[in-house]
This record gives C-alpha cells, sequence and structure tokens, in this order.
C-alpha cells in the first residue's frame, strides 16, 4: 500500500510538472509578440587608443552609419550624398559619447592567453537628428517595436555529427554570439527554439539540413512566428563553407548562399536579408507627404488616468504619425484624429504588433474618411 501512494504521489508531481511547463511554454508564446528594441541611438566602436583625435572621429563615422541603418533596418540607408556628407561630419549628431577599457585574451581559446587592453567607445546620438536626416532623404524610420525573427540553425562539421544549435547550446556559443551581434547591429529581436521533443518530432535535424519548407513552418506554428530564418553551415575540414539559408515572411520564401566568403560573411548576409524585408514591410516616413491622410482613430475600454497617459505615449512614439489630437470622448472611448504620413498599411501593421491595442473593425475608408477602430488590453 506504501509503495503504491509513493508511486501515485510521483505520478501526481509528474503531471504538475507537465503542466506548470506547458503553462510556462504558452505564456513565452503569447508575449513574443513584438519587443521593444533598445538603444536603437546608441552604437559601440572598438578604436586603438583612447586619446587619439582621428580614431574618436572614424568611431563617431562609423557608429553614426550603424545607428542610420538600425533605425531606417537598411543597408542602403548611407547611400544619399547628404547623408555621405553628414557621416563625414558627425560631430553635430553626438549627444554624448564615453571610452571604456577592458583587459581580454588575445586568443580566447587558450586558457593561457596573454591578455590585452581593448579600447571602445559608446556613442550615443540625438534621436531628432537622425530622424530628420532620414526624414530629410525621404527614408522611413522603423519603429522601436519590432517582431521577434525565429531562428533554426543547423552545422555539419566533415566527420561530425550535424546538430541543431540553440540559445542554451554551449558548444555552439561563438556562433550564437556572432549571430547576436550582427541581430544587435540591426536592430532585430530574435527567439530561439526550445528543441525539446516536441520540436524534434516536427523538424528533425535531417529536415531542417534540408532547408524542408513545410517541416519548418510547422515547427514555427508552435511559436507564433511571422519572420522565420532558418541556417544551414556546412564547413569542410580544410575550411571550406558551403552555406544556405532561407527567410519565410508573409507567406513568402527568400533563399541566400554562400560558397566563398566566412561564415560571419554568411550570417550577416542573412541577416541583412531577413532585416532588409521587415523595415521595408514596417517602416514609415516621418513627416507628412503630398499624400498625408488624416484617419479617425478609436479606441475603446480607456477606463483610468493610466489607460489614457499610456495611449498617449504609445501614440506620441508611433512612427508616421506626426501629430494627433483628441476630438470627442464619450463613457471609455475615445475619438482621435492623426496625422500620418498616408502609409496607411504600415501604419496598421506597426499598431497590430502592440499587444495592449486590438483590432476591432478592419481599418475603412470611405473617399477622403479614413476609420480606425481598437480597443485598449491592460497586459
Amino acid at each position: 500500500m506504501i509503495a503504491l501512494m509513493i508511486l501515485t504521489m510521483k505520478y501526481i508531481q509528474s503531471c504538475l510538472r507537465t503542466l506548470l511547463l506547458a503553462l510556462s511554454l504558452m505564456l513565452c508564446i503569447s508575449e513574443s509578440f513584438a519587443i521593444e528594441v533598445e538603444d536603437l541611438y546608441q552604437a559601440t566602436i572598438i578604436v586603438e587608443s583612447r586619446n587619439n583625435e582621428q580614431e574618436r572621429r572614424r568611431a563617431f563615422s562609423e557608429a553614426m552609419r550603424e545607428v542610420l541603418i538600425k533605425v531606417s533596418g537598411l543597408t542602403s540607408t548611407t547611400n544619399p550624398a547628404s547623408i555621405r556628407r553628414a557621416l563625414n561630419n558627425p560631430e553635430p549628431f553626438v549627444e554624448s559619447f564615453r571610452t571604456e577599457a577592458d583587459l581580454l585574451p588575445s586568443n580566447p581559446n587558450e586558457v593561457t592567453s596573454v591578455l590585452r587592453e581593448v579600447v571602445s567607445i559608446e556613442v550615443n546620438f540625438y534621436e531628432s537628428e537622425i530622424q530628420r536626416l532620414l526624414d530629410e532623404n525621404n527614408i522611413p524610420v522603423w519603429s522601436v517595436n519590432r517582431p521577434e525573427t525565429l531562428v533554426w540553425m543547423v552545422v555539419e562539421e566533415e566527420l561530425e555529427e550535424r546538430q541543431m544549435l540553440g540559445d542554451d547550446n554551449s558548444s555552439a556559443s561563438t556562433r550564437i554570439n556572432t549571430l547576436r551581434s550582427f541581430t544587435d547591429e540591426r536592430g532585430l529581436p530574435l527567439l530561439f527554439p526550445l528543441l525539446d521533443l516536441e520540436d524534434q518530432l516536427r523538424l528533425n535535424v535531417n529536415k531542417l539540413w534540408e532547408l524542408d519548407e513545410a517541416a519548418i513552418l510547422n515547427a514555427s506554428q508552435r511559436y507564433q512566428a511571422e519572420s522565420i530564418l532558418a541556417l544551414r553551415i556546412y564547413r569542410s575540414l580544410s575550411g571550406e563553407l558551403l552555406a544556405r539559408s532561407l527567410y519565410f515572411f508573409r507567406g513568402n520564401v527568400y533563399s541566400y548562399e554562400e560558397f566563398e566568403l566566412s561564415e560571419e560573411d554568411f550570417i550577416r548576409g542573412s541577416i541583412n536579408l531577413a532585416s532588409n524585408e521587415l523595415s521595408q514591410y514596417y517602416s514609415v516616413l516621418i513627416s507628412g507627404t503630398e499624400n498625408s491622410v488624416k484617419v479617425n482613430m478609436q479606441v475603446d475600454d480607456i477606463n483610468n488616468p493610466e489607460d489614457y497617459a499610456a495611449l498617449l505615449n504609445y501614440l506620441n512614439a508611433l512612427e508616421g504619425v506626426s501629430s494627433f489630437q483628441l476630438t470627442r470622448a464619450h463613457e471609455s472611448s475615445l475619438i482621435l484624429q492623426l496625422e500620418t504620413g498616408g502609409q496607411l498599411r504600415q501604419l496598421v501593421e506597426t499598431i497590430a504588433l502592440e499587444p495592449s491595442l486590438q483590432e476591432v473593425v478592419e481599418l475603412s475608408r470611405a473617399g477622403d474618411a479614413v476609420s480606425m477602430h481598437y480597443r485598449w488590453v491592460e497586459n
């Protein structure tokens, strides 16, 4: 009888652990809708000396280039002549900077590696000046609310087994860190799969190696991800690289391959592919254009001053909305008029990333009248 009771208790505990794991996963997935990206107007550049004026100027220029690409999401951002001139004279755009020095091993793979001083400059730029420069060149801005990109990665070293890499895989730390450094440069939030039994059943290592599109999309449904990046990397004993990636977004599939350049260049190219597609979809021009549109926006369930303040703060930061004003309030509903740049699809898609605003009625347009209807949901 005692043995039976012990077995019963163990079974109940096992069921509870399974239930808690499932609930945790549900919460994790439901919250992975969009991420507010921090430090978009900041970049850190390694320099040779902390006191060299020429090195500091170079760091300002490189940091500004990185910020412009990160804020717009496009690698072509620095092409216009006026932006190239600004990059040659970056000081007026710099709000602040600080220099740091760290002692790091000259060879991280050697335990007894000699330490060397690495100096870096962290540069912060005026948000308004960076946005003004982009706007003057008709370059849209990608808002701080950005969708996560789910990353599936499989690698094979010659004479070794294929391996799926995740965020908690210690043997893959170098590749994952490289991936993260490039996505940080582009302001692209990442989401890694759990690689548990359910993932393995939906997408095993061989299907991922084959870049089986149906299997990748099936496994990705669990994470409710629209932006999906799958990478396959093969490295021979001689160092030869054969790599290919697929990027899935909104029913489209884009491919990128690399045979000669470095693995870092392949990862960077794959990240650029994803970032360029996302930014073109979500970015909006800041100022109004000849096609600027006034939008009537109704928001229900504004039940207290905190909700009202949160809504106003969100609209103040919403890219593509140059101004807004409250035109009517009735009970818990507000009617606001937004002055937009006329890029309505991007505006709708950007708002869709905000979990506090849930669409009640799809955007409608009758002549010059444009209406949007949402309700406020506390998180």
